[in-house]
């Protein structure tokens, strides 16, 4: 039921290896190759059918939020060559006047030789922790992609339910109308289904809307607002309805959830910051220093530099490096936590929908079914009236709208459980 694994963080990360472990954590998607991106950009401009996934690959390399905190891994690979480079030694030289000789000497730091390993190290668990980071972010935002596909689409299948109740009503007070002249109903009546009929009309023009604003909301999301007013999406949503263990969830994804790693990446990173504090203060400095001589003109010869560790041993600094250090370890212990309630919250409310949308289909919808094939067979006979006939299919239609509605809540729980249960695959 469950497929899980870590993926790695390649040493040498970059934004196109982000995107593809993004898209691994998430087994639902394709492989992310730029010809696929290339065939997306294709349909947009052919205005043919976008897919759910296609919609979300393309968010992944178009999305200009997520684009600009892709930033971030280039600067924590700047920030890890840098701790990877040796200090250039420092040149003096005093040059010779009356009655005083040159002189000058060359300094190199040498602490920063047993230093740099532990920096690399600090650097290197940053970076991991940036790159996690930034996985979850991918989440994120193939989780919003897909909730804003799905009410795309739900809206112009709830548009389409919504002119079928409008034109329904409207004959519904229509047919008020001609009983009224007839003397068949009193005023009171009328007045009901004109009411009817004119909150029909308002949904109808709020539908209408609606579409242009979940249209435009995915748009966004896809980066393209401004190149294409509209994209064509498949009709075809089937909102998945199995429930897993909770607890069989909770384990797997605990181990592999992006944030929960880069918050052990950070506590990793914090330690070595505190095995720096406890050495960075030594200052050791190798030193040539040449004065004049009496055989050459001058004479090299070394010379140290040291600190002396009198006055303080660097307490400050090691205090605040075992202060982050704890407050890191209590921010992956907070970050559990919180992913474990995010977990838990999500499959209950995915049950929840799961059971409502289970008593609809299986209950309601055929329910109301056998009420419209009784009312038109019995209208058929003559046995009812025509409006009792209309009113059934109202009632009918209502509960198309409750159906529509119940799917689009479905594939949002959906899809926030697929985001909290990352590197998990919830059977379908």
């Amino acid at each position: 039921m469950f497929s899980s694994g870590c993926q790695s963080i390649p040493d040498t990360a970059d934004r196109a290896s982000v995107i593809q472990n993004v898209v691994a954590y998430d087994q639902q998607l394709s492989s992310n190759k730029a010809d696929v991106v290339q065939q997306i950009e294709i349909k947009l401009k052919e205005s043919t059918i976008l897919s759910e996934s296609e919609a979300v690959i393309y968010a992944l390399n178009n999305n200009a939020a997520f684009k600009s905190l892709l930033i971030d891994l280039k600067l924590a690979k700047a920030d890890l060559v840098n701790a990877g480079l040796l200090p250039n030694p420092e040149l003096l030289f005093a040059f010779g006047v009356a009655n005083k000789p040159y002189r000058y000497a060359i300094d190199l730091p040498i602490e920063a030789l047993w230093l740099r390993p532990i920096r690399l190290r600090t650097m290197k668990h940053e970076a991991d922790a940036v790159a996690y980071r930034l996985t979850q972010s991918g989440l994120n935002l193939i989780k919003d992609v897909r909730i804003a596909y799905a009410q795309a689409v739900l809206a112009q299948e709830q548009l389409k339910v919504t002119e079928v109740s409008y034109h329904l009503r409207n004959t519904i007070y229509t047919l008020s109308r001609k009983r009224l002249e007839a003397g068949d109903i009193n005023g009171k009546d009328i007045l009901l289904a004109q009411n009817d009929a004119a909150i029909a009309k308002r949904d109808l023009e709020l539908a209408q809307y609606d579409v242009n604003i979940k249209m435009q909301g995915l748009l966004y999301l896809l980066g393209i607002g401004q190149k294409y007013p509209y994209v064509v999406l498949s009709p075809n949503l089937t909102p998945a309805c199995h429930i897993n263990d909770v607890d069989n969830l909770l384990a797997q994804s605990l181990t592999h959830r992006p944030d929960v790693l880069a918050a052990q990446y950070s506590i990793n990173a914090t330690k070595e910051k505190a095995k720096l504090s406890k050495l960075s203060w030594l200052r050791f400095t190798g030193t040539a220093d040449a004065t004049s001589g009496q055989v050459t003109g001058h004479t090299l010869g070394p010379a140290i530099r040291s600190t002396i560790p009198i006055v303080n041993q660097n307490q400050g600094a090691i205090s605040r490096a075992e202060a982050d250090l704890e407050k890191a370890e209590l921010n992956l212990e907070s970050l559990k936590q919180q992913a474990v309630l995010e977990i838990r919250t999500a499959h209950l409310q995915y049950q929840q929908s799961c059971h409502d949308w289970n008593v609809l289909q299986d209950s309601l919808i055929p329910s109301m079914k056998q009420m419209i094939q009784l009312t038109e067979h019995a209208y058929q006979k003559g046995d009812i009236a025509y409006l009792q006939t209309l009113e059934a299919n109202r009632q009918f239609i209502d509960t198309q709208m409750r159906e529509v509605k119940l799917k689009a809540d479905l594939i949002a729980k959906y899809a926030e459980l697929m985001r909290n249960s990352s590197n998990i695959t919830v059977a379908k």
